[in-house]
């Protein structure tokens, strides 16, 4: 670690012991929403909350806010504490916050639904939160590019702020009218560039270097089962699968030929799947394999990351953060919907 970080890097250690505990995240499952507010009120987010109120709406809307708010503070707290020598990766990783919601934005265009927004940086479309202003561009950024009026003049925008890789999609979009290309230009921009930031600096980075591996692992994994479900060719999905991961396109390749989505996932023997399996064949949904995938990534590094004093502690405060926001939220918006509180419990991370 860069000495003259050592401070910030501190500071960041003593606010680790902000996060909530597993215990306390799984209590709130027995609570209703506005008991729900009061335990969290109790915590390190009762600013947040208090902040968030004065959007004088319903309580699980000020409660959305202020997990919003949490962690775009959680956000600003990691990057001070970032050395020169790992900023371009912290940077690139927490740009999918700003890739998030500039896909809310594109999708807006097309289906002709204006999005909004408030001092709480919520994106909502119908008031379902979308997106939050928490990676690089500012809030000022985002006004301007939701007052673009179409998709072509967005992306034309969005060129100045290093996004001019989306050119090549634009013409691809006049002819067919499919966002697609151009959502998932995003995706494999933002996942090859992590990659490519992944370096040896100080000799601890390892850990950074084989969790963005893995990290794309899981995104091709489940393009190629979300390709076997669409029952559509491998030539269709292949330009969609990101490089730099460690599995490499030919391995892909023969397991999406298997045309079996259990047999494919059944070979992730690490990712702890069965229980994801049993939903998918219970209800035929694929939501619980990137939930179980993605936690079993978080219990594999996390505690490796915690245990340096360096970049990989870093990104672990982000992802611990992220995870956090993550389980509130579907807490909050699985009570909303009245779902049973053991299928909520199995959507944790």
């Amino acid at each position: 670690m860069n000495t003259a970080y050592s401070g910030s890097f501190g500071r960041l250690k003593v606010h680790y012991n902000d996060f909530l505990g597993n215990e306390f995240i799984k209590s709130l499952l027995d609570l209703e929403i506005k008991d729900i507010k009061l335990r969290l009120y109790e915590t390190s987010y009762k600013d947040d909350i208090d902040k968030s109120s004065v959007i004088n709406s319903s309580e699980l809307d000020i409660l959305i806010a202020a997990i919003n708010r949490h962690i775009i503070n959680n956000s600003r707290i990691a990057i001070f504490a970032v050395p020169p020598e790992i900023k371009n990766y912290i940077k690139t990783y927490i740009s999918k916050w700003d890739i998030e919601s500039i896909k809310a934005i594109l999708i807006s265009k097309i289906i002709k639904h204006e999005i909004k927004y408030n001092d709480s940086f919520i994106i909502s479309f119908r008031d379902i939160p979308l997106g939050i202003f928490a990676g690089n561009l500012s809030y000022e950024d985002f006004r301007s590019m939701l007052s673009r009026p179409d998709v072509e003049s967005l992306v034309n925008y969005l060129v100045s702020y290093g996004y001019n890789y989306l050119l090549q999609y634009i013409d691809e979009f006049k002819k067919t009218g499919d966002i697609y290309p151009l959502l998932s230009s995003l995706d494999s921009h933002y996942y090859n560039e992590l990659a490519d930031q992944a370096k040896f600096f100080n000799g601890d980075e390892g850990i950074l270097i084989n969790y963005t591996k893995e990290y794309i692992d899981i995104k091709n994994i489940l393009t190629v089962i979300k390709g076997i479900e669409l029952k559509v060719s491998y030539d269709s999905i292949e330009r969609y699968l990101i490089d730099n991961g460690n599995l490499t396109k030919n391995i892909l390749s023969d397991l999406f030929r298997s045309n079996n989505t259990v047999d494919v996932l059944k070979v992730f023997k690490d990712y702890d799947l069965e229980d994801a399996i049993e939903y998918y064949q219970k209800y035929g949904s694929l939501s619980m394999f990137e939930i179980s995938m993605r936690k079993a990534l978080l219990e594999k590094y996390l505690p490796l990351m915690m245990r340096t004093t360096g970049a990989p502690f870093i990104l672990g405060y982000i992802l611990t953060a992220e995870r956090e926001r993550d389980n509130l939220r579907t807490i909050l918006i699985g009570k909303s919907y009245n779902l049973d509180r053991k299928l909520i419990e199995r959507m944790l991370m």
